[in-house]
């Protein structure tokens, strides 16, 4: 009978760095739905106490009211996107850091290796997006939806740009951590 030998410390960094694309994933999937939350709760047609506080703070019209109610769904998303943009950066070099070194050799060594290296490049360039987005929210705040004003497009353009860079972090972590976990638990 052979014995399975224990798990080494590249086993460790690789299962350390699949908790961190975990965590990663599942922070994008929660900001995902904060974001869209904080919209439908903005919506006083979605929700009858977001109308309650129209009233009760005597906001008239319902241009003024979807504005009203926009502008705190937008603030409550910056700052959740103010702290996920630094922790997309923090958890995707931990990751590359973590296990670019253990992860050479082997079966599906350069995709794991492309994927750690594309979700950490794919997050530090889109660090810098997070405050342009902010400052392009808050110019458009109150400026009405329709017509769509340069503005606005641009920061369509930029919100789709945010987007597509989370979707790819999202698929980069759904692949990378099985990946990495078969790395780290050891085969009998």
């Amino acid at each position: 009978m052979t014995e399975v030998a224990p798990p080494g410390r590249g086993s460790a960094r690789c299962a350390a760095a699949a908790g961190c694309l975990a965590v990663l994933f599942g922070a994008l999937l929660l900001s995902f739905w904060v974001a869209t939350r904080n919209f439908a709760i903005a919506d006083p047609a979605q929700t009858p106490a977001t109308a309650q506080v129209l009233a009760m703070a005597r906001v008239e019209g319902d241009q003024s009211q979807e504005m009203f109610s926009r502008y705190f769904a937008s603030e409550s998303n910056r700052a959740l996107f103010a702290f996920l943009g630094p922790f997309q950066v923090a958890l995707t070099l931990l990751a590359f850091l973590l296990a670019f070194g253990p992860t050479k050799g082997g079966p599906g060594s350069r995709l794991l290796r492309t994927l750690l290296a594309v979700a950490a490049v794919v997050a530090l360039l889109m660090a810098p997006l997070v405050p342009t987005m902010i400052e392009l929210g808050r110019s458009i705040d109150f400026v009405p939806r329709e017509p769509v004003t340069p503005e606005r497009a641009a920061f369509m353009r930029w919100h789709g740009l945010y987007m597509l860079g989370d979707i790819v972090l999202l698929l980069a972590a759904l692949a990378g951590v099985p990946l990495l976990l078969r790395r780290a638990v050891p085969r009998c």
